[in-house]
């Protein structure tokens, strides 16, 4: 019997004063049967570390160890992939509030809602590469979930526009109703650490312009514009995603060949814009914009609809109106029968022109 992928989910974001920014959702994608040996593998590269959490472990010293984990996604998993929101605000906003106090609202509200495009467009991904179960982190704190329970609750209500979401996908009939979205503790579960150390390893090439961990999984992982599902390249070894029923162990022809990385400029501060996020930005912001072409088409459309629309309010109107007795309604679109008077036109009603 045939099995469907699974996938673990988790976020990576940053948000500074003269950066564009940028919110990321990553995805592993695991063969169900793969599950237990990705997962023991994945425990085994955490080490003796509680738990596992990438940026802490960076921050720590303890960059092998996210090297291990990242090894472990490019063995074990089928394909990842980052749904990207670049910038983190594309215009579609209110402008920052001039109110310092409700700054802190207005940049959680943007986060919130990149989040909610992103995993939009992630779960649309996973859907066409006929994933069933979805492993997302929960943002709830053990108080909040104790909280929910307590109130007869299946989750903390900061998970619950991630269920929003997914319900006005199952409505909209984008993704199968046998797929399950399902938020777990991360820290415990082996299969976001893997989802982690991508998210992170991404975030750390956009913000900082190190692709050098992103570059450990760029044969089997690919990154997407968030609004339009346009790929985007952080750098030319990024491979191209499984498409259609291709099964994601089978790379195509693109994704096999590997050329040379470009070469970047040291790593900026946190206030600057580097190379990567910079050419990040352009491509999303011109997936973002429509071709010429396509906005032709998208007008002739809208004209043909519309022509359509009167032809069928003709018909009723013609239907409605009372006729003449002996006198039947006009048929739309047939030739109308001339007058006499036009057939044969009489003296008084024709004028001769005079050379």
């Amino acid at each position: 019997m045939a099995t469907h992928p699974s996938a673990f989910v988790d976020e990576s974001w940053f948000q500074h004063k003269h950066s564009p920014g940028a919110y990321l959702m990553a995805a592993v994608i695991i063969d169900h049967d793969s599950v237990p040996a990705a997962e023991t593998a994945a425990t085994e590269a955490a080490g003796i570390h509680d738990g596992y959490h990438s940026t802490a472990l960076y921050h720590r010293g303890h960059v092998g160890t996210i090297e291990a984990m990242l090894d472990v996604v490019a063995e074990h998993s089928g394909w990842s992939v980052v749904s990207a929101q670049v910038p983190i605000n594309p215009g579609n906003m209110a402008a920052v509030p001039n109110n310092p106090r409700h700054v802190h609202a207005h940049l959680e509200g943007q986060r919130e809602h990149a989040r909610q495009l992103s995993l939009e467009r992630l779960l649309r991904y996973l859907n066409g590469q006929r994933v069933r179960d979805v492993y997302l982190e929960t943002r709830g704190s053990p108080a909040e979930w104790r909280d929910a329970r307590e109130t007869g609750s299946r989750l903390p209500s900061i998970d619950r526009n991630d269920i929003r979401a997914y319900r006005r996908l199952l409505d909209q009939g984008a993704i199968s109703h046998r797929m399950r979205l399902v938020h777990v503790e991360g820290r415990t579960d082996p299969g976001l650490w893997m989802a982690d150390a991508v998210a992170w390893s991404a975030g750390r090439a956009i913000r900082t312009d190190e692709p050098q961990w992103w570059n450990r999984i760029g044969d089997v992982a690919t990154i997407l514009e968030a609004s339009t599902g346009t790929e985007l390249r952080l750098n030319e070894r990024g491979a191209a995603p499984p498409d259609g029923e291709r099964d994601p162990h089978n790379l195509s022809q693109s994704a096999q060949t590997m050329s040379s990385p470009i070469l970047y400029s040291a790593s900026p501060e946190d206030h600057q814009v580097g190379a990567i996020l910079t050419s990040l930005v352009a491509q999303a912001e011109h997936a973002r914009t429509p071709s010429t072409n396509q906005l032709t088409r998208e007008v002739l459309g809208y004209v043909q609809q519309i022509a359509e629309r009167v032809e069928r309010l003709t018909d009723t109107v013609n239907n409605i109106i009372p006729h003449p007795a002996g006198e039947a309604a006009p048929q739309h679109g047939a030739p109308q029968p001339r007058s006499a008077e036009y057939e044969n036109p009489s003296p008084q009603n024709s004028r001769e022109i005079d050379d």
